[in-house]
């Protein structure tokens, strides 16, 4: 690390060795805290990123997404759903369509996913939606250019 960047923002004399919850101004000790937090703490807001909505009809809207995580996957890498034909084809299948139903529906869908997942369909529908949003070992997303239908 830099040691410049190292340096308590409240007293500017000591190393930081602390961020504040609120707004992640460094400081070095409880005395420098006291300090600040007697003055103006503005807590940082998150900044939202955008992502698709798709309704029923297919129609796309924005929405924003206040706490993305680790988990959040881009609204383009969405999309690459909807141009599978993979998963076209496996979302064909009317015992797949009712096990969705009654995850989308459940209010307990964890307990739903679980049972779901012992279904031979239902697993081969998660990993084809895997494929096309994690990038595989190479680190690019896998594709239907390559196969065969």
């Amino acid at each position: 690390m830099d040691k410049g960047t190292d340096v308590c923002q409240v007293c500017t004399k000591e190393t930081s060795k602390y961020k504040c919850p609120g707004c992640l101004l460094k400081y070095c000790s409880v005395v420098c805290f006291k300090s600040h937090k007697e003055g103006k703490c503005t807590p940082k807001q998150p900044e939202p990123t955008v992502t698709l909505e798709i309704d029923t009809k297919g129609n796309i809207s924005s929405q924003n997404v206040l706490f993305p995580t680790d988990d959040t996957v881009l609204p383009e890498t969405l999309e690459k759903l909807r141009s599978s034909r993979r998963l076209q084809a496996v979302l064909r299948n009317p015992h797949l369509r009712e096990i969705l139903r009654e995850v989308d529906s459940a209010s307990n869908t964890e307990v739903h996913i679980a049972r779901a997942m012992r279904e031979p369909i239902f697993t081969e529908f998660a990993d084809i939606c895997l494929s096309i949003v994690e990038p595989g070992e190479d680190g690019a997303l896998e594709t239907d250019s390559d196969e065969d239908m």
